[in-house]
């Protein structure tokens, strides 16, 4: 990988990854071994326009790509054997080793406190399939009069509330589900968040085996028999917290609830006047209207797939096979994590656009990080002015 897009100190953390890939699929015949697969990936992921294996064909021909392959060409048929061949797992001691690097938040909200690092976000998206694969989700289009299939498959993972990075990456076809999906990554200590397609008695009574909490929003239909009501305070009415309740959830003879008692919460929904949101929790000592803070920071894990399917143009998977559509998508978080560690931040549009010239030779690392830094200067200071105006429209 090229010096100018990486940075010394993180090619450095790449090449000790790069040896071990090397050595994963070794073989006296073979040409394209695992660490070029990354190398080509990790530059295709700075390139938007380099979105599919033809693509990607053409591009490791051309000389400024040469440098950094080692084979004359990436030929479409052994990119696919590969994507089929390679084990996307083997990435991540890399993931894990750039996790490591990742800096602390400058600031953490202080309603939040200590409770922003112990969250993770959990959520799943759909993504089209270039190819009519038959592993595949398939959606019916609901296009006037169309009458066709749409194959997709989806993207299951975690993002960490505190840094704004991906975890636990599960790329499923038909016959699974996002519950499934998240009672696989379970640990003790931490506070999950889900929106109301993540829910089963069971994966809350995992949650509570291994001593982890969460906030979930529940349907209106979900029954909640209470036992206690709490009171509200100032705060709490502020927020718009209608309600504040101890019970248990009720259940059935074939899908029995949990018997252990926790917490409903209920919010007026501000995006939809009438509407209201119930979110179950097993925090107890935590105020009304932080559960709803918590809740409220779901918003990130949707922002990363509109940022992935948007900015980065991943709509289209160029694999037909699910196992390099993982790789695609490692090779994405590990881009994403990179993109944190150039710039301290958070991943944006300006810092993937910016390295994206950086990416293409038409720019360096000391070029880009003044410009990155005004423009995130002036998002913030926006950012605080609508929080202002806002404020000063609800306090009329």
């Amino acid at each position: 990988m090229p010096e100018l897009l990486l940075g010394r100190r993180h090619l450095r953390v790449l090449l000790r990854h790069r040896d071990k890939l090397r050595r994963a699929y070794d073989h006296g015949n073979r040409v394209l071994h695992y660490d070029t697969i990354l190398t080509a990936y990790l530059l295709a992921f700075f390139n938007p326009i380099l979105r599919s294996l033809r693509m990607l064909e053409d591009f490791s021909k051309v000389p400024g790509a040469q440098q950094y392959l080692d084979v004359d060409q990436l030929a479409r048929s052994t990119l696919s054997d590969a994507n089929q061949l390679f084990d996307p797992t083997l990435l991540d001691p890399l993931i894990h080793s750039l996790q490591s690097h990742i800096p602390a938040l400058a600031r953490v909200d202080s309603k939040l406190g200590q409770v922003l690092k112990q969250l993770r976000l959990v959520d799943g998206s759909y993504f089209s399939v270039a190819a009519d694969v038959q592993w595949a989700l398939r959606r019916r289009k609901r296009g006037k009069g169309t009458g066709c299939d749409d194959r997709s498959v989806r993207l299951d993972l975690q993002l960490c509330c505190a840094t704004g990075t991906p975890e636990c990456v599960e790329i499923n076809g038909k016959g699974t589900s996002e519950v499934a999906a998240a009672q696989r990554h379970i640990e003790g200590g931490v506070i999950y968040v889900a929106d109301r397609g993540i829910f089963s008695f069971e994966y809350i009574q995992k949650m509570l085996d291994c001593e982890a909490d969460f906030v979930l929003r529940i349907k209106t239909s979900q029954l909640f028999e209470v036992q206690k009501e709490l009171p509200l305070s100032d705060e709490d009415g502020k927020a718009g917290v209608i309600s504040d309740r101890l019970g248990i959830l009720s259940g059935s003879p074939n899908r029995p609830a949990p018997e252990t008692q926790l917490r409903e919460v209920i919010i007026a929904d501000a995006n939809n006047p009438g509407h209201v949101i119930r979110l179950l929790t097993s925090l107890t000592e935590i105020p009304a209207h932080v559960i709803g803070e918590i809740y409220r920071r779901r918003w990130q894990i949707e922002l990363f797939f509109r940022w992935l399917k948007v900015h980065v143009n991943f709509r289209h998977l160029i694999s037909e096979s699910a196992n390099g559509i993982t790789i695609s998508f490692y090779v994405a978080v590990i881009g994403v994590l990179l993109l944190y560690l150039y710039s301290g931040r958070r991943p944006s549009k300006y810092a993937y656009g910016l390295l994206s010239l950086v990416g293409a030779g038409q720019a360096t690392l000391k070029d880009i990080l003044p410009i990155l830094e005004a423009r995130e200067r002036a998002s913030e200071l926006e950012r605080k002015r609508l929080a202002r105006k806002n404020a000063q429209k609800a306090g009329k």
